[in-house]
């Protein structure tokens, strides 16, 4: 089984047992607290992905992107695959360039219908332009026309988001402003997320 190490992006204490739930379905994982990550850290060399998970913390704040300066550095440093979620996507994204803005409403505790723009190995068994039902719960996004020169490629949207998910162009880092870890939002129940870390694992991370 694969081996990953999901940095814990929450300002508090960790309690997202639902990300790690679903991870668990597809590789082993141990939890690193973001405030541990010090300058020139470096993951262990037997872990196969890192997960970048969400975060109270607001990306458009400068405050808050200081507070990650060394999972920044970090990103900067790895060749290994990368998932981020939420918070964690747009981290991922302004580690490598791209711009971020807040939505003018915020989005929470939903499902929203997110359009497959691209489909490539996280999107497998979608059809390009598919509406699929995602969890969404998030204030702040990444800016569509600030992909390029970060070497990012889109691949969903949304109405309420232009950019949902995104690839780079050269490494094995992927992105979703969605939570692909939560399926059950008030009895309202969607598999999908659990199909698109599936298929990160199955087609990126592979063993």
């Amino acid at each position: 089984m694969t081996k990953s190490s999901l940095i814990d992006c929450s300002l508090r204490s960790w309690n997202d047992e639902t990300l790690l739930k679903a991870i668990g379905k597809f590789s082993e994982c141990n939890v690193i607290r973001f405030r541990d990550i010090y300058a020139d850290y470096r993951i262990d060399k037997n872990i196969d992905a890192v997960i970048i998970s969400g975060s109270k913390a607001r990306i458009v704040y400068s405050l808050h992107r200081d507070m990650f300066a060394g999972t920044i550095d970090l990103v900067k440093q790895l060749d290994i695959p990368v998932f981020g979620i939420c918070y964690g996507h747009q981290l991922l994204c302004w580690s490598l360039g791209a711009n971020v803005a807040s939505l003018s409403e915020l989005v929470k505790d939903k499902f929203e219908k997110v359009r497959i723009v691209e489909v490539d190995e996280v999107f497998a068994g979608f059809e390009k332009l598919e509406m699929i039902p995602l969890a969404q719960s998030h204030y702040d996004y990444v800016l569509k026309e600030s992909l390029d020169q970060a070497n990012l490629v889109l691949l969903a949207d949304s109405h309420s988001c232009e950019v949902e998910a995104i690839k780079h162009k050269h490494s094995p880092f992927y992105g979703v402003q969605f939570h692909p870890e939560r399926i059950n939002i008030k009895g309202e129940v969607h598999l999908e997320g659990y199909k698109i870390i599936e298929n990160f694992y199955r087609n990126v991370v592979k063993r």
